[in-house]
């Protein structure tokens, strides 16, 4: 894009943009700037308000100190009150969203378009392992005929290495005006290779709205963001978006009103040593009887040091590795044991006391 390196020298944009939808009070997009590339999908961007009677609850073992902080340090990991986004994927009112933006107990929602109407929705589907849920506007009144529709602008597939340029474009907390921030995709591959992770700033008003590549395509929709999600923390400099190709799989099925499952969790069979600065591989402690890794031939004292083709420095990355799986899948891994390097392959089963 011409003028990239001069544009992308700010680490942090906000832009208010006025605009309306389907091009409606929208000026003519400048080519090679950043206002421009954010008023191409600026008539998507929607702003939502969530009325509660009651929110979720953080557990008090995932606040810092097991909770024993100052009430004021609790209520940083509060939800805030205010508008939160959402990306407009469909002329009969279909809007796609965070989950996470609409846990709770709901009392109504109410979306207010690009140009400025406002509706009321309700939720008509979720899928929890990709803070995804879908929003429809409520009457019978379509945004547009069918031959008049035109859909956001999706990108063909997600940024396909780390360190592309990208920008989380949200409506929160003031509806009116378009809030942006830049970043680059950090690493991807991340939820068993359905999001991306980002180090654009994400926060509570612009999570649910478009990841947006370079050329003005949505290549993800950022999610993750709450205190639903608090091991990454909130302030973590760090960010999540689901995948462009994760929303064409799932979203057809959101929109005839069906929730997506969550996945059972892959589950190998060990115990080993939490974090730590070793990088000599995760050491077993125990081997769960009657588990893949038994069947493989795992024994205890045993040195995982590779997973699949991949290098294993502690037990942190092989968990990893081992979620990026599915149950059923099979696996291979090399062990050290008594100084020797030993080859083993194994299937994964189903964590224990999960779906």
């Amino acid at each position: 894009m011409p003028g990239a390196p001069r544009i992308l020298a700010t680490c942090f944009l906000f832009l208010a943009l006025a605009s309306g939808f389907g091009g409606r009070g929208v000026e003519a997009a400048d080519p090679g700037t950043i206002s421009g590339l954010v008023q191409g999908v600026a008539d998507w961007v929607v702003s939502i308000k969530v009325d509660r009677s009651k929110d979720i609850e953080i557990p008090r073992s995932q606040l810092p100190f097991n909770g024993r902080v100052s009430p004021e340090s609790q209520s940083y990991f509060k939800r805030p009150s205010g508008y939160v986004t959402g990306l407009l994927v469909d002329r009969r009112g279909f809007i796609l969203t965070s989950n996470y933006n609409l846990l709770g107990t709901i009392k109504s929602v109410t979306v207010l378009l690009a140009g400025g109407k406002e509706r009321k929705a309700k939720v008509v589907a979720r899928d929890q392992l990709d803070d995804l849920a879908l929003l429809r506007l409520q009457g019978e009144e379509e945004l547009a005929p069918e031959g008049e529709w035109k859909p956001p602008p999706w990108a063909k597939s997600s940024p396909g290495a780390a360190g592309r340029f990208v920008f989380a474009i949200g409506r929160g907390p003031s509806p009116q005006r378009l809030n942006v921030s830049e970043g680059i995709v950090s690493a991807v591959g991340r939820n068993t290779k359905r999001a991306v992770q980002v180090d654009a700033k994400l926060n509570y008003g612009n999570v649910g709205g478009p990841l947006v590549d370079l050329d003005g395509k949505v290549v993800g929709l950022c999610g993750f963001v709450g205190h639903a999600y608090h091991q990454w923390g909130l302030n973590s400099g760090i960010g999540f978006a689901t995948t462009v190709e994760t929303i064409r799989k799932v979203l057809p099925q959101m929109m005839e009103g069906k929730d997506i499952k969550v996945p059972p969790r892959p589950f190998l069979g060990i115990q080993s040593e939490e974090g730590g600065a070793s990088n000599d591989g995760a050491p077993v402690v125990e081997v769960v009887p009657e588990s893949s890794a038994a069947s493989a031939g795992v024994k205890k004292k045993d040195v995982i040091t590779r997973f699949n083709g991949q290098d294993v420095p502690n037990f942190d990355r092989l968990r990893f590795l081992i979620f990026s799986c599915k149950v059923g899948d099979k696996v291979e891994f090399v062990v050290r044991r008594d100084g020797k390097e030993i080859a083993l392959k194994g299937v994964l089963g189903k964590f224990p006391g999960r779906r």
